[in-house]
C-alpha cells in the first residue's frame, strides 16, 4: 500500500527528536553529577581541614597539659619551701603579731603568684612552636601568637592561667583546604595558702595554731573573795579545797586558791559550762563524763575513770594524769607545761601541747587532732594515727606498732625506729620527717618515698623548719598552710569553629 505524500520522513524526524531529547537529558544529568561530586568533594575537604585543625587542637591540648602535670609537682614543692624560708624570715622579725600576720600573707600571695609565673615563664613559653608529627596533605599548626591570661581570685593571687590560641588545619597539596579553631585551656592552681588556715607567728618555738598561755597571770587575774553558794549557777566565786562530793556549778567562774578534790561523783553533771581556776593541784578521782569546762591549774591536773570528754579544756603549769582512762576525748585542749600520762585514751579533733613527755598505752590520735611533744613520746601498745599531725621534739618509742593513715604527718627530732611502724599501710598523703641519722635501721633510705630524712647538721641549724611540716591544721597541712599533695583541678579545654 502507498503511503500519502505528505506522511513521508515523520518516523525519522520522531527518532532524532527523541535522541536529541535523550542527549540534553544526559548531559544534564551528567552535568549535575559531576557538580555534586565537585560539590562532596569541596565538602570532604573541608571536613578533613577540620579534621587537621582537631588533630591540631589536640596534639596542643596534650603538649601544654602533659607539660603542666610534669611540672607542677616541682613547682609546687619549690614554691612551698621558698615560702617556708619567708616564714621563719618573718617570725624572726622584732615586730608586732599583726604586722606578722600582714607579712605573712603577702609572702603567701606573692608566693603564689610566681607559682603561676613559673609554668608560664619556665615551661610554656615557646611551647607552642614545637614542630607537629604532621603528613604532606593533614597539616596543622598554631596561628599567631598564643596568649596566655593569668586568672586571679579577688584578693588579686593567680589562680589560674587560660592559654588561648588559634589552630590552622590544612589538607591537601598545591591548592589546600584551611581552616581554623580557635581554643581555651583553663589550669587551675589549688592556694598555696588556704585563707581558712592561721598563720600566727612563733612564739617561744613552737609554731602550733595554739596561743602560749600564761596559766598563772589567768588564775591571778580571776581571783574571787566571794564565798561560792551550795550549788553556785552564774556565779563568780571562791570554792574551797573540800572534797564534798555534791558540790556543782554551772555558767559560772571558780576559784580555789589551794587547789581542788573531788570525790565520788560524777563531774560531767556537776559542772556544766564553768571554768576553774586552781592555785594547786585538780585531783578528780571518779569522774565518767566532762562537757564544757575550762580548768586552770598551778599544780597537776588528774582525772581518774574518764568515760568521755568534750570541749573540755585543761591547761596546767604542771602535768595531766588520765588514771584508768579508756574512752575518747574530743573537741579540746590539753596544754601541760610538765608530763603527760595518756593511759588508753583516744584524741579526737584535739590540740594537744606536751612540754614534756607523754606517756600512753593505747594511744590513738583522730580526726584532725594536732599534738606536740616537747621531750620523749612512748607508746606501750598498739598506737594509730589518722587524719591528724604529731611532732614530737624528742625520741618516738614504740613498744608494739603504730599505724599512720588518712593524710597524717609525723615529725620527729630524736630517735625514730621504724621497724615498729607499719609502712606497707601508710598512703601516698602521709609523711613521716625525721633526722637521717637518728633512724633506725639505715637501709630504710629511699625505700619509701613518704619518708623524708634532714641531715643532722641542717637540723641542729634549724630544727623547727622539719617541725613545721607538721604543726598545722591536722588535716595534712603543714604550719605554712601547704599540703604536699595538692588536689589539682583537671585542665578545662574550649573549641570554638571558625
Amino acid at each position: 500500500m502507498q503511503l500519502p505524500k505528505n506522511e513521508k520522513g515523520y518516523a525519522l524526524v520522531l527518532v532524532l527528536l527523541v535522541i536529541i531529547f535523550i542527549m540534553i537529558g544526559s548531559a544534564v544529568f551528567m552535568r549535575g553529577s559531576i557538580s555534586n561530586a565537585k560539590q562532596q568533594r569541596i565538602v570532604d575537604d573541608n571536613n578533613l581541614a577540620y579534621t587537621a585543625a582537631e588533630m591540631g587542637v589536640d596534639y596542643y591540648k596534650w603538649l601544654y597539659i602533659n607539660k603542666f602535670k610534669a611540672e607542677r609537682r616541682k613547682i609546687w614543692n619549690n614554691t612551698k619551701l621558698d615560702y617556708e624560708s619567708d616564714k621563719i624570715m618573718i617570725n624572726n622579725k622584732s615586730i608586732t603579731p599583726e604586722k606578722k600576720q600582714e607579712e605573712l600573707k603577702q609572702a603567701a600571695k606573692n608566693r603564689q603568684n610566681q607559682m603561676v609565673d613559673q609554668l608560664l615563664n619556665l615551661h610554656f613559653t615557646n611551647l607552642e612552636k614545637t614542630k607537629p608529627d604532621t603528613t604532606d596533605s593533614l597539616q596543622y599548626s598554631i596561628l599567631g601568637p598564643v596568649n596566655y591570661t593569668r586568672v586571679k581570685d579577688s584578693a588579686d593571687r593567680y589562680i589560674g592561667l587560660l592559654v588561648k590560641g588559634k589552630v590552622l588545619g590544612e589538607y591537601g597539596k598545591g591548592s589546600k583546604r584551611a581552616k581554623s579553631l580557635d581554643f581555651e585551656l583553663l589550669f587551675d592552681f589549688p592556694l598555696l595558702v588556704e585563707d581558712s588556715i592561721s598563720n600566727p607567728p612563733n612564739n617561744g618555738g613552737n609554731s602550733l595554731t595554739i596561743p602560749v598561755v600564761d596559766i598563772q597571770s589567768l588564775i591571778e587575774s580571776n581571783k574571787q573573795t566571794t564565798p561560792c553558794t551550795i550549788n553556785p549557777n552564774n556565779e563568780k566565786c571562791l570554792g574551797q579545797k573540800s572534797t564534798d562530793t555534791h558540790f556543782t556549778a554551772i555558767n559560772s567562774i571558780v576559784y580555789f586558791p589551794f587547789g581542788y578534790t573531788k570525790g565520788n561523783g560524777n563531774i560531767g553533771i556537776d559542772f556544766k559550762n564553768t571554768q576553774i581556776y586552781s592555785k594547786g593541784n585538780i585531783e578528780l578521782p571518779n569522774m565518767n563524763t566532762m562537757n564544757n569546762i575550762t580548768m586552770y591549774a598551778e599544780g597537776n591536773i588528774e582525772l581518774k575513770n574518764l568515760n568521755g570528754a568534750n570541749q573540755a579544756n585543761l591547761y596546767t603549769t604542771g602535768s595531766i594524769e588520765f588514771k584508768n582512762a579508756s574512752s575518747g576525748y574530743s573537741n579540746s585542749i590539753l596544754y601541760a607545761k610538765g608530763a603527760m600520762d595518756g593511759k588508753n585514751t583516744e584524741f579526737k579533733n584535739m590540740k594537744i601541747v606536751v612540754d614534756g613527755n607523754y606517756t600512753g598505752e593505747k594511744f590513738a590520735l583522730t580526726s584532725k587532732s594536732v599534738m606536740v611533744v616537747g621531750k620523749e613520746l612512748t607508746m606501750k601498745k598498739a598506737g594509730s594515727i589518722y587524719n591528724s599531725n604529731l611532732v614530737v621534739k624528742g625520741n618516738l618509742v614504740v613498744e608494739k606498732s603504730l599505724v599512720i593513715k588518712n593524710n597524717s604527718k609525723v615529725c620527729v627530732g630524736g630517735n625514730i625506729d621504724f621497724n615498729k611502724i607499719d609502712l606497707k599501710t601508710m598512703d601516698s598523703n602521709s609523711k613521716i620527717y625525721f633526722v637521717e641519722e637518728k633512724a633506725n635501721p639505715q637501709n630504710i633510705m629511699g625505700k619509701y618515698t613518704n619518708l623524708i630524712p634532714v641531715k643532722e647538721s641542717v637540723f641542729k641549724t634549724n630544727p623547727q623548719a622539719l617541725y613545721d611540716n607538721c604543726v598545722g591544721g591536722g588535716s595534712g597541712s603543714d604550719s605554712s598552710g601547704i599540703t604536699d599533695n595538692p588536689n589539682w583541678e583537671p585542665p578545662e579545654i574550649d573549641v570554638t569553629y571558625n
